[in-house]
């Protein structure tokens, strides 16, 4: 079932050659990225906004990470 969250949450991320999520905090809770299994990119005019889909082992997660704004949402969950 794919819920879909929009919200503004606090992430750990790595960032080098390229941004990697590391963990995040939703609602109170800390999850932790155990695998990135796919990034992709979006535009809206100029702004980038830089997509990935992550597990903690449970449950998928869409993470956006907003370049201009340097923000994170929670676009949306899948629980298997």
């Amino acid at each position: 079932m794919i819920t879909e969250i929009g919200e503004t949450i606090d992430v750990l991320a790595l960032f080098g050659r390229e941004v990697r999520p590391l963990k995040f905090r939703w609602r109170d809770r800390v999850y932790r990225v155990e695998e990135v299994t796919y990034r992709w990119r979006t535009r809206r005019g100029e702004r980038v906004f830089i997509h990935f889909s992550v597990t903690d082992g449970s449950c998928m997660y869409e993470l956006v990470y907003d370049q201009s704004a340097l923000r994170w949402t929670l676009r949306r969950v899948e629980v298997a």
